[in-house]
């Protein structure tokens, strides 16, 4: 009887040789796909840094150029509203004097009634 438990403790001990040899291969397998990970991460990170990159150069000059642009068409409206209230500005400034002067005194709505 004593062999067949020493046989049996001995299978035991066997098996939890073989799990604990599972258990670390299991544990080596997810470390070696985390770093595998962890490298295509970092490689599609730089690829796409460096795509990034060559399209903000290919595009560089449209903003200057959008800007150099939208600069020319401020100053046009501005030179527009300048010319505008010259050729206006003396028309204001009579109409307002004229204003002022004249009077024409009438009831308001609500008094009259």
């Amino acid at each position: 009887m004593s062999s067949g438990i020493q046989s049996l403790l001995k299978t035991e001990k066997e098996a939890a040789e073989i799990v604990n040899e599972a258990r670390k291969y299991r544990t080596n397998r997810l470390k070696t796909a985390k770093q595998d990970a962890q490298q295509e991460i970092e490689a599609y990170k730089k690829s796409k840094e460096e795509e990034l990159q060559k399209y903000e150069k290919e595009h560089e000059g449209i903003n200057e150029k959008i800007d150099k642009e939208a600069d020319a068409e401020v100053e046009q409206e501005l030179k527009s509203l300048k010319e505008q209230f010259e050729k206006k500005k003396q028309d204001v400034i009579k109409l307002l004097v004229d204003a002022t002067i004249t009077s024409h005194p009438q009831l308001h709505i609500n008094a009259a009634k």
